[in-house]
């Protein structure tokens, strides 16, 4: 005889009916099967209908969100472009930041925020896609401020209001526990984060880029061994 597969074990819920279903007459029995079965597949479409309203509700408040916001940046913008040209330009972006954080953006600053968050350069001012990406990145470096300005003053030993080389291999030094820094990292991290003066060396603004790049560069390096 060939080999029969072997029968497979009843679910909980079906063990649960089997006493009831020999005990009932066939038709009963197929009829009480069939209702069960009914039920499952009624309860399946309630938990799909529910996961499908959820996700829908989620797309409504998501869309909704993005409206207001929106709606903010437009009213944020009318209210600081004072030659009421559409975009905000440099003298305007500054009012609009120090209003943000009562001390208004020095020079080097606000060119951080311009050539972080102006997408057509050529304007030199910040329109309303942009100015959702200038305000989060400012309210962002305000939160590291008065951390940069301390270990700015602290490694800026030549007072040029500048990170040269070797002052930014101290500061990178400081950052790695003490540990000594090879000058190709230091080299890698300055290409990094001198990006808006291109001078050789790190300013006050290019000095969270550069801190981020460095951390980047560990993670990195950890992950490697």
């Amino acid at each position: 005889f060939g080999s029969r597969a072997a029968p497979r074990t009843p679910s909980s819920a079906l063990r649960g009916l089997v006493p009831q279903l020999v005990a009932m007459p066939i038709g009963h029995a197929a009829a009480a099967a069939a209702g069960a079965a009914a039920g499952r597949r009624g309860r399946r479409a309630r938990a799909n209908r529910t996961r499908q309203t959820r996700a829908a509700a989620a797309r409504t408040a998501a869309y909704r969100a993005q409206r207001k916001r929106a709606e903010e940046l437009r009213a944020l913008l009318r209210k600081f472009d004072a030659n009421k040209s559409g975009v905000l330009e440099e003298n305007e972006l500054r009012e609009l930041l120090t209003s943000l954080n009562t001390n208004p953006p020095d020079q080097d600053e606000l060119d951080y925020i311009m050539k972080l968050c102006d997408v057509d350069p050529t304007d030199g001012a910040i329109n309303v896609v942009e100015l959702e990406h200038a305000v989060e990145a400012w309210k962002v470096y305000c939160t590291k401020r008065t951390d940069l300005e301390e270990d700015f003053a602290k490694f800026d030993l030549s007072g040029s209001g500048k990170l040269e080389k070797d002052e930014l291999k101290s500061y990178l030094v400081h950052l790695n526990e003490g540990i000594d820094v090879d000058d190709d990292e230091v080299d890698w991290v300055l290409s990094q984060a001198d990006v808006f003066n291109k001078d050789g060396a790190c300013s006050k603004p290019e000095l969270v880029m550069a801190t981020a790049a460095w951390y980047t560069h560990v993670q990195e390096k950890e992950q490697s061994k």
